[in-house]
């Protein structure tokens, strides 16, 4: 029945897509009568001197919906010219370093007139004099949608040498703590997406491996639509990175390293010709958090244990990756991407515990407890895109991707205890050794409609396989040992997941009103198997997400906006594996094969006002967690703490989200951010109702970045977050704050950036929580403040148009600072 039906549903979109009827007169016109294809042409120069502007960028859009359509760059002269364009109405973007934009609209190429010359343009320099200095202005840092903010890394240089978790650190709706742990929202369950597709990783990992100099933008979704994948209770951070559109070779190469010990490097590289484009990229990087903490742990039963333990802790991410592929470009209609990557990570935490033990009947110990813990593993990916258009029908397109990954994976751990003679006392191997695959299929289809309604459909299957095997060796003596099936801790652990989505948004946009409305269905099949169990543990199951967006457009440039969207947050494999993991010789991990996926409603009521080249932005949310996850804290044995997961009731957090962005002058960009929530949890633990006072949570972020020059940028940050409740107990609040210059050098071929992360030192962590048979305490200070210093080369070898010819191909024009590895305008 479910393969008739899904037959059924393909059959239709391929009917939609290819049995359309006759578009009409003037539209299906023979290939040897086909339209003929226009070009706009100009000059630009600098106000005043009328000196010509070479380099400067320009970019071409479709008033219709704002889409890129082409773009070219000036020559000697200041001469451009863009071609192949498609009759239409058009605006043009100019930009260049130092001067304010210019647009001009209602540029129409048709009605007898195809060839359309714009004359001179003047560019007015964006400078003021302060005294005998000369100060410029900037690019927005963020940029509001419907459904989503975008977020420009570039106009954050404190994060020049970091990672995509560095630059969350900076944007609304994200908190970024001192560990380097990510919540959106308060929920630290979200789905990370690189370039609009699925990661095999952990979301932190995800994050940890994209560098920040590699990104175009991030786009922050915390009520996704129908169309995407409704996993992730807080929303979906989706990574684009960059990608060169100039004709010729283009590239950027980035290295950095800091006190901690961090280095990191990275290139890009795009060759283009008319018909491919083909790109490389590759990354190394060695990042390390280091720091100290301590800890009280106090168990009571028939004897009361207090463990005391403090140390040195150092966490690292060691990483490297390489892609390539092609863009092939069949004609202005149909595009054919193809790519290969591999890839290679180590997530480290290593240290020397030092540890005291007391307890109530006189029994005492001092020992230290040397740690290890790595999480190893490489990935082959494939992935092959398609994407159609149609000529004459704007806005109708078909696109379809195919994706396959297969890894493997090691996380092994080792921990050995010394008394205080440093003889060993005993030691723990914990090995967790596996392979996967996984395979994505996804199809979409847009159809619009007139007065801009439009519709949207698709399908897509997840299908996912997981082994992994299990042992754990104990000794008191130093000895060689390897895993074996016959250990009586041996366990294999298998794991298969199918996912099955369809998906149907209607939408329209209006002047004033505009509305989107969507309804997903997910079919699940999921089974995990247990060696050491006889039954295995399956969901077999039919959900169903439905989504909706409204804007009004309200007068003096102000917005209304308002979301809904129902989602799921699944617990991953490693979650559900029910053995105990040893971290040292007071704490284990063990998963729970009985947990239940989240459903989440959320809630969204925003409101934007344009002051100036600046904005304002509120939002308020509601968001209701039902089967809440959590991670428990419990007495495995004697005073030994065991960490697991489980279902704990229903959480409600409802709170307000605030956003300014103005210049105080043209060479001061400030961004002050703030987030104020409500958070409450009920249900049950361990049979016992959960007794936590709701708690009220902020934490604010503010940013100045001021240019100094044209080629010189200064920006400070302040971060706090307050103190916040679990269902266990609490977190304690904190503050760092970041400064950092950016130099720019060789006409901009070269950027130094110079960062100092956690200026004052204050950045500290400390976790309190208690249950019937223990109390825990522990905190963590990171070692800072931490020195770093980035260097960006740009390879801006393309072929550059002689005066009259093409600036570039209108079907794959540039947009940005002439390669959209630089960001662009957003």
């Amino acid at each position: 029945m479910k393969r008739f039906l899904l037959s059924g549903i393909l059959v239709g979109i391929s009917l939609l897509i290819f049995a359309q009827p006759s578009p009409g007169p003037g539209l299906n016109t023979p290939a040897d009568a086909a339209p003929r294809k226009g070009s706009i042409k100009g000059k630009l120069i600098e106000e005043g001197s009328k000196v010509p502007l070479e380099y400067a960028n320009i970019a071409v859009y479709s008033q219709t919906d704002s889409s890129l359509i082409g773009g070219g760059i000036a020559d000697l002269n200041g001469d451009f010219i863009i071609s192949d364009l498609k009759p239409g109405t058009y605006y043009i973007d100019t930009k260049f370093i130092g001067f304010e934009h210019t647009r001009k609209f209602d540029i129409e190429i048709g009605k007898g007139q195809l060839d359309i010359d714009l004359g001179t343009i003047i560019l007015v320099p964006s400078s003021e004099n302060i005294g005998e200095v000369n100060v410029y202005s900037q690019d927005k840092p963020i940029v509001y949608e419907i459904d989503k903010k975008i977020i420009d890394p570039a106009q954050f240089p404190t994060t020049a040498n970091g990672t995509a978790t560095d630059v969350l650190a900076n944007t609304p709706s994200v908190v970024v703590d001192i560990e380097g742990n990510v919540t959106m929202r308060g929920s630290s369950n979200f789905t990370v997406l690189i370039d609009g597709r699925p990661t095999p990783f952990e979301a932190a990992d995800a994050l940890d491996q994209v560098p920040a100099s590699t990104i175009r933008n991030i786009e922050i979704i915390t009520n996704p639509s129908a169309k995407y994948d409704p996993d992730g209770n807080a929303g979906i951070i989706n990574i684009n990175t960059k990608k060169s559109k100039m004709i010729g070779l283009t590239g950027i190469v980035n290295g950095s390293a800091d006190t901690n010990g961090s280095l990191s490097g990275d290139f890009l590289l795009n060759f283009k010709r008319e018909k491919i484009n083909f790109f490389i990229n590759g990354n190394l990087s060695d990042r390390r958090r280091n720091g100290s903490f301590e800890s009280e742990n106090i168990t009571w039963a028939s004897d009361t244990i207090t463990t005391l333990s403090w140390g040195d802790q150092n966490r690292g991410y060691k990483g490297w990756s390489l892609k390539t592929g092609f863009d092939y470009y069949f004609n202005d209609f149909n595009t054919l991407t193809f790519n290969v990557g591999v890839n290679g990570r180590n997530r480290y935490n290593e240290g020397l515990s030092n540890f005291s033990e007391s307890s109530s009947s006189g029994f005492s110990l001092e020992s230290s407890t040397e740690n290890l813990g790595e999480g190893k593993g490489e990935e082959l990916s494939f992935g092959l895109d398609y994407r159609k258009t149609f000529e004459g029908q704007e806005g109708r397109e078909f696109t379809a991707y195919l994706y396959y990954e297969t890894g493997n994976g090691e996380d092994y751990s080792l921990y050995n205890q010394y008394d205080g003679t440093k003889e060993l006392r005993r030691g723990q191997k914990n090995w967790e050794v596996g392979d996967d695959r996984q395979f994505r299929f996804k199809a979409d289809y847009i159809h619009p409609f007139a007065n801009k309604m439009k519709l949207e459909a698709g399908y897509q299957a997840r299908i996912d396989r997981d082994f992994e095997w299990n042992d754990v060796h104990w000794y008191n003596t130093v000895e060689d040992y390897q895993p074996s099936p016959e250990s009586e801790y041996y366990s294999e652990t298998y794991f298969k997941r199918d996912i099955h989505s369809l998906y149907s948004t209607f939408s329209r946009s209006g002047e004033v009103f505009g509305f989107q409305a969507g309804l997903r269905t997910e079919y699940t099949n999921r089974v995990m198997e247990y060696s050491k169990t006889d039954e295995p543990y399956t969901i077999n199951r039919l959900d169903w997400f439905p989504t909706l967006h409204l804007s009004f457009q309200l007068p003096l440039d102000q917005q209304l906006i308002a979301s809904y969207s129902r989602r799921i947050d699944r617990p991953r494999g490693h979650f559900l594996e029910p053995f105990i993991t040893y971290i040292d010789a007071y704490s284990v991990r063990k998963g729970n094969p009985a947990i239940e996926p989240e459903y989440i409603d959320s809630y969204e009521l925003g409101y934007q006002k344009q002051i100036g080249k600046g904005f304002l932005s509120m939002e308020l949310f509601h968001r209701k967690t039902n089967n809440r996850v959590e991670r428990i804290t419990s007495v495995y044995e004697g005073n030994v703490m065991m960490q697991t997961i489980d279902n704990v009731g229903v959480d409600y957090s409802t709170g307000l989200e605030l956003m300014l962005n103005t210049n105080p002058t043209k060479w001061w960009m400030l961004n002050l951010m703030g987030n104020a929530y409500h958070y409450a949890i009920e249900g049950e633990l361990n049979g016992v109702r959960i007794d936590v006072e709701p708690s009220f949570n902020w934490h604010t972020r503010l940013s100045n970045t001021f240019s100094i020059t044209k080629t010189t940028k200064f920006q400070f940050d302040a971060m706090y977050h307050s103190p916040t409740v679990t269902a266990q107990g609490s977190r304690k609040g904190f503050l760092f704050t970041n400064m950092a210059v950016r130099q720019d050098l060789f006409k901009n071929k070269l950027n130094l950036t110079l960062s100092v992360r956690d200026v004052f030192d204050t950045a500290k962590f400390g976790f309190e929580s208690s249950g019937p048979d223990f109390y825990a305490k522990r905190s963590f200070d990171m070692k800072s403040p931490v020195f770093a210093i980035t260097l960006s080369y740009k390879i801006n070898n393309y072929k550059k148009p002689a005066k009259g010819q093409e600036g570039m191909n209108g079907q794959n024009g540039g947009e940005g600072d002439m390669m959209d590895m630089d960001g662009g305008e957003m």
